[in-house]
């Protein structure tokens, strides 16, 4: 996290929940969010880290290593 880069705990929380469920929608359920806020919030997450967090497939999200 360089640059002044500034990671806001609450999108942790939110990555948690998407490990979880395996998809932003049943993350978004149980945080009680829109999924669309979700996936936002995951892709901001890993620009601030400048890491891919979660492989996308059409089955679900999966953890990268």
């Amino acid at each position: 996290m360089g640059n002044g880069a500034h990671m806001e705990w609450n999108d942790l929380r939110r990555g948690v929940a998407v490990h979880r469920a395996g998809t932003f929608l049943g993350a978004s359920r149980s945080l009680g969010v829109s999924h669309t806020t979700v996936s936002r919030r995951m892709a901001a997450l890993e620009a601030t880290l400048g890491a891919r967090l979660f492989h996308r497939a059409p089955d679900g999200l999966r953890p990268t290593s």
